[in-house]
């Protein structure tokens, strides 16, 4: 199955979205599995990129409890010392260990093998979330103010 992406052009940067996945104003990226309950979350490319290069990721413990805003993940680029927030009260059922090795992927991949962490949310769909085209329009936003 092929993936279908919305782009935007801004200056000399090419950013991409998924369809089909859910996002947050922060540049997360929510997908949820078929038949698990579960959501994957990631960086959304345009996240990834105004981010930079990532060094490091700290991925939190394999059935640790969140709260809505909680500490999730730590991603140490050339740029920036990045944390990301949990989107919503969730546990977390599994993370993505190739980042230890590999945190490349973050940026090579963003919505693929770059994935940082699986929940099982304590509700969902969760509240304030944006489809791939209300997205498009708050990134291109962002992109378009962070380039002046």
């Amino acid at each position: 199955m092929e993936i279908e992406f919305r782009q935007v052009t801004i200056g000399k940067f090419i950013f991409r979205v998924k369809v089909g996945a859910w996002y947050t104003d922060e540049g997360l990226w929510l997908a949820p599995q078929a038949g698990a309950g579960t959501v994957r979350v990631g960086l959304s490319d345009y996240r990834q990129q105004s981010s930079g290069d990532a060094a490091f990721v700290e991925l939190p413990a394999v059935g640790q409890v969140l709260r809505s805003g909680d500490d999730l993940v730590t991603v140490e680029t050339v740029k920036v010392d990045l944390t990301v927030t949990a989107p919503f009260a969730a546990e977390v059922i599994a993370v993505n260990a190739l980042l230890a090795d590999t945190p490349e992927l973050l940026n090579q991949d963003p919505y693929g093998a770059g994935w940082l962490v699986e929940l099982m949310p304590s509700t969902w769909p969760a509240s304030g979330l944006l489809t791939a085209d209300a997205y498009l329009a708050v990134m291109t936003a962002q992109a378009e103010e962070a380039s002046r």
